[in-house]
C-alpha cells in the first residue's frame, strides 16, 4: 500500500530525540518535543514522498544526511525559542 509521507517530519522527531539525549537542561516532556518539532519543521521545507511501507527507511536513509545539517539548524534556533517561551507551567 502506498503513503503519502513528509520524510522532513520523520528526520525531525528523530533529531528532536537526538538533541534532547544530549542537552539535559530542556524540558523534554511531550508538550515542548511538539513545540520544538512544529518550530523547526515551519523552518525547513516539506519534503513529501510517496512510497510503500518498506521503501519509507531507505528513503529517509538516502536523504538523511542531505538534510541533517538544516535540521539541527532549524531545532537550534526552536531550541531558543521553545525555551524562552514553553507553552506549559512546572509543577
Amino acid at each position: 500500500m502506498f503513503r503519502l509521507i513528509n520524510v522532513m517530519e520523520i528526520m525531525v522527531n528523530e533529531t528532536v530525540d537526538e538533541i534532547l539525549r544530549v542537552n539535559k537542561d530542556i524540558c523534554s516532556c511531550s508538550r515542548c518535543r511538539l513545540d520544538l518539532a512544529a518550530v523547526a519543521l515551519n523552518n525547513l521545507p516539506a519534503n513529501y514522498v510517496v512510497t510503500t511501507e518498506g521503501e519509507v527507511i531507505k528513503r529517509i536513509n538516502a536523504l538523511k544526511q542531505q538534510f541533517k545539517v538544516d535540521i539541527i539548524c532549524a531545532l537550534t534556533e526552536a531550541l531558543t525559542v521553545v525555551s524562552k517561551h514553553p507553552h506549559h507551567t512546572y509543577l
